[in-house]
């Protein structure tokens, strides 16, 4: 047996403490009766009338009828059953820029930061949606296909840093050719053709190899939208170079000599963005950028993509509740008083 909200149970504490209150609250209403009474040695007259063991039981189901309630609302579950869900929604493969320029601080605490963080909030709003991750410097790389599973796609986000290439540079059309390959699916599934298909590109927008110019058909082919994050500011900032412990050891410069300033490189983006239907956005630090971005992929048709198997356990919140009705009606139904006997003698003196 498990409770999906054992925390609950902690209220459990508070029923001696109840107990101790009502017996408090009974010692006070005897005290209130001798007084009325004019004494103790009146206040037999009222005891005829009223069962202590009936108070007692009334005292003792309520008590109980509160555990009771108290285990319902924590949820106890025992038993297991599998069922099928169907599972729906949009298709999105994240291309993130990982080149030594997103290492870049002109936001805080750096690019490829807030770039992770924008797609950890990201994860948090798709639901159903499948997931892929590629990310990209001198050559792209799949780090995660399309799952369901974004708890695998953050294990691989936790594990991203800016790459020193052996080849420079950032191959931003051979990304998105590789991001279309993630999403095309295998030709065997016949709905394949009828996905909503998203790419997000988290990017400075930086594109050492050009060729841009070619990738924009085939996106256009397979009905992919493309959303750009432009991350970085128009000003610029120097990029930095790290040890191999970690710490920075200066910035990069050129032959001459000079610290290279890289900026966003804003107008790629927004060409992309609008030639296939898609949103440029402009990255924060907070994140807002993100609502509006799930936004527009909530409003794309959802399609489903298969059926899984899930295994869950079974409800039991109902044999406490049930418990608690019970015992409070019972509680309810025993009255105060004495059952009224009527003297031998008197029964007599009637008769005769």
């Amino acid at each position: 047996m498990r409770f999906l909200h054992p925390e609950l149970l902690i209220w459990l504490l508070s029923i001696p403490l109840l107990g101790l209150i009502a017996w408090y609250a009974a010692i006070r209403r005897r005290r209130a009766l001798k007084r009325f009474s004019g004494g103790a040695a009146w206040v037999s007259r009222f005891d005829d009338q009223v069962s202590l063991h009936r108070r007692l039981a009334k005292g003792l189901l309520w008590l109980i009828a509160m555990v009771a309630v108290i285990v319902a609302f924590a949820r106890p579950q025992w038993g297991i059953h599998t069922e099928e869900v169907q599972q729906s929604g949009v298709d999105v493969v994240v291309v993130l820029d990982t080149s030594l320029s997103m290492a870049a601080e002109d936001l805080s605490p750096s690019r490829l930061e807030v770039g992770l963080n924008g797609i950890r909030e990201m994860l948090d709003d798709l639901g159903g949606d499948r997931v892929a991750l590629v990310t990209f410097a001198g050559q792209p790389a799949l780090a995660c296909p399309l799952t369901v599973d974004h708890g695998a796609v953050r294990l691989f986000l936790d594990v991203v840093e800016p790459e020193v290439m052996q080849i420079p540079g950032t191959a931003l059309a051979d990304a998105l050719r590789l991001g279309v390959s993630a999403l095309v699916s295998s030709e065997e599934d016949p709905l394949a053709a009828d996905r909503s298909r998203a790419l997000v590109l988290i990017t400075d927008g930086e594109d050492h190899e050009g060729e841009l110019d070619s990738i924009v058909p085939l996106l256009k082919e397979q009905g992919v939208i493309v959303h750009a994050i432009g991350v970085g500011t128009t000003r610029g900032a120097p990029i930095p170079l790290f040890a191999e412990d970690g710490t920075q050891s200066g910035f990069k410069k050129d032959r001459e000599g000079r610290i290279v300033t890289t900026r966003l490189e804003e107008s790629t983006l927004q060409s992309l963005a609008l030639e296939t239907g898609g949103h440029y956005y402009v990255a924060t630090s907070a994140a807002r950028e993100i609502g509006e971005l799930t936004k527009s992929l909530g409003e794309m048709a959802a399609s489903e993509f298969g059926a899984a198997l899930r295994t869950r356990y079974r409800e039991r919140f109902q044999w406490p509740l049930g418990f608690a009705i019970v015992a409070l009606t019972i509680q309810m139904l025993i009255g105060d008083r004495r059952r009224s006997r009527q003297p031998r003698e008197s029964q007599d003196e009637v008769s005769g």
